[in-house]
C-alpha cells in the first residue's frame, strides 16, 4: 500500500502548528478555546498528531496560556459547513471543493477563508458490482456511498469525470444515485454486500482495505480525473472568526 502526499508530512505539520501558532497568540489567548472539526482517515493523521501530542495545548503552555481544545469528529462537508457558519465550529477541515463552494457563497458575509493545506492522496471509486468497469457502466439499481453528496470532494470529482464522459450539461448524472454516509459506514457496507449501497468513493485507508476484498475493484482514481496529484483536503476558518481575535 503506497500514500503519496503532496509535500512531506513534517513540513504539512509544521504549517498546521504555524497556524495553531497564530491562534495562540491572538483568538485563544482571548477565548481561552477552541473548537477543531475533523473527518476520518488519513487524510486528517496530521490533525490526529496535533491531537493526540496536545501540541495546542502545549505550545499554549509555553506562552502562559492554558488552552482548551474541543476536538469533534464529524462526517461530511455540509455538516462542518453548518457547524462552521453557525458558529458551533471555528476551525474545519474537509475537500477542497466544499471549501471552494462556502468561500464562494460567503463573500461579504462570514468570508470563509482556506488556512492551510493537509495534503495530497488519491481516492478511490470502488464497487462490488462486477458488471460496473467504468462510470459508463453505472445504473439507476446502483448506489454510490459518499461523504457529501453534491458538495464533497468524491461526489464533486465524480461529477467531473461526469461531464468529461457524458457532457457538461450532465455532471450531475449520478447525483440521484449517490448516497451520503461516512466512510466506515460505506466500506462496512460495501464489503458485507446485500445492501443498496454497491460502490463507494472511498479516500485512505479506508479504500485499501475495501481492496482486500476480491469482491471490491477500483473503477477510477481521483488522481486519474484531475490529472495528477491535487490537493484532497483543507484547514478552513471564517474572517469573523479570525477579525474578533487579532
Amino acid at each position: 500500500m503506497t500514500t503519496t502526499f503532496h509535500r512531506p508530512a513534517l513540513t504539512v505539520l509544521a504549517a498546521t502548528l504555524g497556524l495553531f501558532g497564530a491562534l495562540l497568540s491572538s483568538g485563544v489567548q482571548a477565548e481561552g478555546k477552541i473548537s477543531i472539526a475533523q473527518q476520518f482517515g488519513i487524510g486528517y493523521l496530521i490533525l490526529d498528531v496535533v491531537r493526540d501530542q496536545k501540541l495546542i495545548e502545549k505550545h499554549g503552555k509555553e506562552q502562559g496560556l492554558d488552552i482548551k481544545v474541543d476536538w469533534n469528529s464529524i462526517s461530511g462537508a455540509t455538516a462542518m459547513n453548518e457547524a462552521l457558519l453557525a458558529g458551533a465550529l471555528d476551525v474545519v477541515s474537509a475537500g477542497v471543493p466544499p471549501m471552494l463552494t462556502v468561500w464562494d457563497r460567503t463573500k461579504g458575509k462570514q468570508n470563509v477563508k482556506a488556512i492551510a493545506s493537509l495534503g495530497s492522496m488519491p481516492n478511490y471509486l470502488l464497487t462490488n458490482n462486477p458488471n460496473v468497469k467504468t462510470i459508463k457502466d453505472f445504473t439507476d439499481k446502483d448506489r454510490i456511498a459518499v461523504p457529501a453528496a453534491g458538495v464533497g470532494f468524491q461526489s464533486r470529482t465524480l461529477q467531473i469525470e461526469t461531464a468529461k464522459v457524458f457532457g457538461n450539461d450532465n455532471y450531475k448524472k449520478f447525483d440521484n444515485i449517490s448516497v451520503s454516509l461516512a466512510h466506515p459506514d460505506a466500506t462496512a457496507a460495501l464489503l458485507a454486500g446485500g445492501s443498496e449501497i454497491n460502490s463507494h468513493f472511498s479516500s485512505p485507508p479506508f479504500q485499501y482495505q475495501a481492496l482486500e476484498n476480491p469482491n471490491v475493484h477500483k473503477v477510477l482514481s481521483s488522481y486519474d480525473v484531475l490529472g495528477g496529484q491535487a490537493t484532497f483536503n483543507v484547514l478552513y476558518t471564517t474572517e469573523k472568526f479570525h477579525d474578533e481575535n487579532p
